[in-house]
């Protein structure tokens, strides 16, 4: 147990390293993000893309946090169970 919590702590273990890498609906969004990206950026100017690049960043740092703070909750419910399933 303390050594995957270890592994955890120390980036050996990514949980969301294969995050819907199997599944077949996120590929599809993957995919058209990318192709809508790549059609914007051919059509806006250089002041809207320091703008869009920037819009991007915030986006990417909010899905992170997002991702860390799911991350969190699920392993305090799986702590939780853990103890209520040890304590029967």
């Amino acid at each position: 147990m303390m050594q995957t919590i270890a592994d955890l702590w120390n980036g050996n273990i990514v949980p969301c390293d294969n995050c819907g890498a199997h599944d077949r609906q996120i590929n599809e969004l993957v995919v058209l993000m990318a192709r809508n990206r790549d059609n914007l950026n051919k059509e806006i100017s250089p002041a809207q893309q320091v703008i869009f690049e920037k819009y991007i960043d915030c986006a990417e740092e909010y899905l992170l946090r997002l991702m860390e703070q799911a991350f969190c909750d699920g392993f305090s419910l799986a702590s939780r169970l853990l103890m209520e399933a040890l304590s029967d």
